[in-house]
């Protein structure tokens, strides 16, 4: 889920629901092959924090992963293929995502297996002015304490699932790959994989980290955990002469088992979310990117958590070699408590400026600053001020 990196303009790849299968589907037959792609972050950074907790002060971190792409062409257009995505360094979960996917350009795309939910794919809001550390793309090694991603909290991100998407369509005059699309999600567990038994048998257990699913049906947690994901989006893409306009949607249910303690009944808490990314391309390949988004849901353990994300961008040359951004972003949550103060994770304010340049196709680097304060946090030493800097570089293959 963290890997999804949109890095360059308003419209990239459709919030990663790979509107380019679709759009190109052929009707020619192409026997199933496989193509090898990823990425490779590598940061430098550091803070100034306040409690410090006894962190270093600065820091090198990395995230990359191989993914192994399968694809094939029916002869009546129908594409099937998959992805299968390996951590390239030691990690929790060595395979972040493994699925397969069927999709034809009438009708759309389903997608069976390990992976994010709709709304996480489909989400556009803040524009990414500083990779890995975005509002609305982040990668899970961002330095920033409780970090301001505009995801639902209660996302069965990674588990295994089923997508339904409509194809990329042509509504009101639209070319393929934009208009209105539809998605929708369901996970019966969260769980990903073979490697541990279902069931875990504290909450820590769960919190720290998904559930295997074991062998057979998996075992519900009776503790506390997440189960029967609905989760839903819509995206509407289009181009009004030099102002390109994305707009999301997205709805979350999900059954909490325990909401929170052993002794509490079991809940549905929901969500809903709305953003806005704009691109108004200037000329001689310059644009300027502002957006946005809301979140408004009830989390584990039945607290409320409302946020809203900003921010503006301007890149001197889209993504082509040489190409330079500058950005900023903000983003402010808060919460309120409906089941006791010790579950609150505490108000954020949060804002930082990004700097990007295109090296070549595929090389992207950046730094930025900003700052993060907590606070009304029940736990004094949680309440952190922390300002703190990155310098990276990105590549993609």
């Amino acid at each position: 889920m963290k890997k999804t990196l949109l890095l360059q303009t308003a419209l990239v790849a459709a919030a990663g629901l790979f509107v380019a299968d679709i759009a190109n589907a052929q009707t020619k037959e192409v026997p199933l092959g496989l193509t090898v792609g990823g990425y490779y972050n590598q940061l430098l950074q550091w803070q100034d924090r306040s409690p410090n907790g006894g962190q270093s002060d600065h820091g090198i971190k990395q995230d990359s992963e191989i993914h192994f792409n399968f694809r094939g062409v029916l002869a009546n257009g129908t594409v099937i293929g998959g992805r299968v995505e390996l951590e390239s360094a030691t990690y929790g979960d060595q395979i972040d995502e493994a699925y397969m996917f069927i999709e034809h350009a009438e009708f759309g795309r389903t997608e069976i297996g390990s992976m994010d939910s709709p709304t996480t794919k489909m989400i556009y809001g803040a524009p990414n002015s500083l990779p890995n550390y975005s509002t609305t793309v982040q990668s899970e090694y961002s330095a920033v304490n409780n970090a301001p991603l505009m995801r639902f909290a209660n996302n069965m991100d990674d588990a295994n699932r089923i997508n339904a998407y409509t194809a990329s369509n042509r509504y009101f005059g639209s070319k393929a790959g934009k208009g209105l699309q539809l998605g929708v999600g369901y996970a019966p567990d969260n769980c990903q994989d073979l490697t541990t038994a279902s069931g875990a048998a504290s909450a820590t257990a769960v919190t720290s980290g998904q559930q295997g699913c074991g062998t057979g049906f998996f075992t519900p947690n009776t503790v506390v955990g997440l189960e029967q994901q609905f989760n839903a989006g819509a995206n509407y893409l289009e181009s009004f002469g030099a102002f390109d306009v994305a707009l999301y949607a997205g709805y979350n249910s999900v059954k909490v088992i325990g909401a929170g303690a052993a002794t509490s009944p079991s809940s549905r808490e929901t969500g809903y979310q709305g953003g806005a990314l704009f691109t108004w391309n200037v000329g001689d390949g310059s644009s300027v990117q502002f957006g946005g988004a809301i979140t408004n849901e009830d989390v584990t353990a039945v607290r409320e958590r409302k946020g809203w994300t900003a921010g503006v961008r301007y890149l001197t040359n889209g993504a082509a070699p040489g190409s330079v951004g500058i950005g900023f972003e903000y983003a402010d949550r808060n919460e309120s408590n409906s089941s006791g103060a010790t579950t609150r994770v505490g108000d954020l304010e949060y804002w930082h400026v990004g700097l990007t340049y295109q090296v070549a196709a595929g090389i992207l680097g950046f730094a930025g600053v900003g700052v993060s304060d907590t606070t009304d946090h029940p736990t004094a030493a949680s309440n952190i001020d922390q300002t703190f800097g990155v310098v990276g570089i990105n590549l993609t293959f």
